[in-house]
């Protein structure tokens, strides 16, 4: 059998940077949609002289796919695996054996805290323990709490309920040098000039329902679930 782990925090990190993969990904498919609403927004010229106004329509579509979900529900699964690993580690460390059913707790209340000692942190000493309860929502720690709230419903076999909002600035060849300006490529059909050549630049956020950012929000959680590894890792210093 193989021997993956040169120190006993290894695999969490491992499931940090799995995140991290996934959040990379998460960022080209949300980029795609936004080409996808460019491409899909209603352009034409005022059919009046003297055809100066640009009318938009909005997308079609909003193209936020399943994909994406899925996304979402993959990183959300391997940050709390990162924590999950931490516990059961601390647990091994601070027991001297492996520990059945431990997990990181995420807690709203001290009493659900309390409650999930012998069970989640079973095997934990004090010491571990209460640092870890700083890390609850109850704590007034965001990030634990944001992390619950966008795992919870992938965990209950439901799609993470997403939005967001844009903004489009049309560059037309007739007003700009376009290649002066970032964007989209469109063609559109002017009254009098024929095919216009147009760039659509998107710029806009894609949230959580409570109109949290979601890319925002992912890179802040792993960045602190890192920082909580790297905190921990003197503990398990081998002699």
């Amino acid at each position: 059998m193989s021997d993956y782990l040169r120190h006993p925090l290894d695999g969490c990190f491992a499931r940090v940077g799995r995140a991290d993969e996934h959040l990379a990904d998460l960022k080209i498919r949300l980029n795609a949609v936004f080409e996808q609403q460019a491409h899909s927004i209603g352009i034409e010229y005022d059919p009046n002289p003297p055809h100066k106004d640009i009318i938009l329509a909005q997308p079609t579509e909003t193209f936020f796919g399943m994909s994406i979900a899925i996304r979402i529900g993959e990183i959300c699964y391997n940050l709390r695996s990162a924590l999950d690993y931490l516990v059961f580690e601390l647990a091994t460390l601070d027991s001297g054996c492996e520990q059945s059913g431990t997990q990181f707790p995420i807690e709203g209340s001290p009493e659900g805290f309390v409650g999930r000692r012998k069970t989640y942190l079973k095997g934990v000493n004090d010491a571990h323990v209460a640092r870890i309860e700083q890390l609850q929502p109850y704590k007034r720690c965001q990030w634990t709490k944001n992390l619950r709230d966008a795992s919870n419903p992938d965990k209950h076999r439901h799609f993470v309920k997403a939005g967001g909002s844009f903004t489009a600035t049309i560059h037309s060849s007739l007003d700009t040098d376009l290649d002066r300006v970032i964007g989209h490529a469109r063609m559109v059909m002017h009254p009098v000039h024929g095919p216009v050549k147009m760039k659509v630049h998107m710029i806009g956020s894609i949230t959580f329902a409570d109109g949290t950012p979601i890319v925002e929000t992912f890179e802040e959680i792993k960045a602190e679930v890192s920082n909580i590894l790297v905190a921990f890792k003197p503990e398990f210093q081998r002699n």
